[in-house]
């Protein structure tokens, strides 16, 4: 069992983002908040995902605070590997929330919202889950902020009984489904 003092650790590094490196550190700051609502943080020291959480800002750091009141949506035991790396980035556009996705060929294509993410969904052939973790609110270019996506497999957290994984799931494609519904909304 891991003592508090590496727990808290832990939570700092995993929790405690830097901003140092962003050009557009105002911008990010709105975007994030923007879009906090709809995507889940993972830990990968504490193997958690957050669903509900807060976001406070120093002058050189986002500190995402997972709930205390709504314990429900935290879920723990999930292993660093069911979260996969995406080379996805969602920015803000004139026209909404954007997303940039390689294509097969190797190109990278920015289109909206949801319709990436109907493309992912058709390519992957099931749910696109995704979460965001520390390093990926950066920039998309100098002008504007982005947030890289991960995604939770759920069939790689066979360590969780079937229907955590169907609890998980189901939580986290209502939250994508709200964001899809006001991306047009949450742009610059």
């Amino acid at each position: 069992m891991t003592g508090l003092k590496e727990r808290k650790l832990a939570l700092a590094a995993d929790l405690i983002w830097s901003l140092e490196e962003m050009r557009a550190k105002e911008a990010g700051k709105r975007f994030l908040m923007n879009v906090a609502q709809f995507l889940p943080v993972y830990s990968p020291a504490l193997q958690q995902i957050y669903g509900s959480y807060s976001t406070h800002f120093t002058k050189s750091a986002v500190v995402i605070l997972p709930s205390t009141e709504d314990f429900t949506n935290t879920y723990s035991h999930i292993p660093e590997f069911s979260i996969k790396n995406t080379s996805i980035l969602i920015h803000p556009s004139d026209y909404g929330i954007h997303a940039n996705v390689r294509m097969k060929n190797a190109t990278s294509l920015s289109m909206p919202l949801s319709k990436a993410f109907k493309l992912i969904r058709t390519q992957l052939r099931g749910p696109f889950l995704p979460v965001i973790q520390r390093g990926d609110l950066r920039d998309y270019n100098q002008l504007e902020p982005c947030l890289h996506l991960n995604a939770f497999v759920p069939a790689r957290a066979d360590n969780l009984p079937r229907f955590v994984r169907m609890d998980i799931s189901r939580t986290m494609e209502e939250r994508i489904q709200e964001l899809q519904y006001t991306a047009h909304l949450l742009g610059l």
